[in-house]
């Protein structure tokens, strides 16, 4: 396994769960810590240079791990809007995500974007306004050869697919191989009667292809009560081998919360 730490593209400002500024140093300081690769959280790639920033990257000797999208729900759109307008403008900027994705050769990750179904009509309304969302942009991402990836989240931010086996049931629905499920450990702390069974069957149905790890304060792993030994070699025992993302409150600062969850997991890997 490989880990990587979050950090925002040149056109984010902030990021309250990964790293902001410039990536260049960004990058250099990350590679000086021990990681491997980064995640990338990205509002519009309209607004970068996509091949500048792989540069940037793969100088300072990392790779990247993913491309996420949350901060295309913190400009306000979503896939469950009420307005048609902004449901399309999220469609719109999420492809921009997909074919930044490919051009990177990675996937691409469908988190708070997707909206809450209760500011629908109905409940079934707000699923098929999210279904039909993700149906056009499958066939983009199938164009593009690249995966749309899940995230299950704990209720107080979803409504909704808030825990693994909701959301496998649900991509099971599609019928493609082009959706896949991220399993984040802050947001399975809070929903998953036993983070290392939800584990388990995560990875069972062949549908959870990607890690986001944080303790269950959301601070970097260590600094909660998760039990990391089991959490590791649950996700060893089941035989992933991929990316282990660190997306975590960046206190008291993004050096010392990567120093401290490259350490702490590190040892663990």
């Amino acid at each position: 396994m490989k880990l990587a730490y979050t950090i925002a593209t040149p056109e984010v400002p902030r990021l309250s769960l990964g790293w902001a500024g410039d990536a260049g140093v960004i990058c250099r300081e990350l590679a000086e810590v021990g990681y491997q690769g980064v995640e990338l959280q990205v509002r519009d790639p309209a607004l970068f240079d996509g091949a500048k920033l792989r540069r940037t990257i793969t100088e300072a000797g990392l790779d990247i791990a993913a491309v996420s999208t949350g901060q295309i729900a913190e400009e306000g759109f979503h896939f469950t809007s009420p307005d048609e307008q902004i449901r399309r403008r999220a469609i719109e900027r999420f492809g921009g995500a997909l074919r930044l994705a490919a051009e990177y050769g990675v996937d691409v990750s469908i988190g708070s974007v997707r909206g809450q179904v209760g500011w629908a009509p109905s409940r079934d309304k707000g699923i098929d306004w999210l279904r039909g969302a993700i149906e056009k942009l499958l066939g983009e991402a199938a164009r593009l050869g690249v995966r749309i990836v899940l995230e299950p989240q704990l209720r107080l931010r979803m409504d909704y697919l808030n825990t693994i086996d909701e959301a496998v049931a649900f991509a099971r629905s599609f019928g493609s191989d082009q959706l896949v499920i991220e399993a984040d450990t802050y947001h399975m702390a809070a929903e998953e009667q036993s983070l290392p069974a939800a584990i388990v069957r995560g990875r069972s149905s062949g549908l959870v292809t990607y890690f986001q790890l944080a303790d269950s304060n959301r601070l970097a792993p260590g600094l909660g009560h998760l039990n990391w030994v089991d959490i590791i070699e649950t996700i060893k025992a089941t035989g992933y081998d991929g990316w282990l993302s660190i997306e975590c409150l960046q206190r008291p600062d993004s050096r010392r919360c990567a120093e401290q969850a490259l350490r702490y997991v590190g040892a663990l890997i």
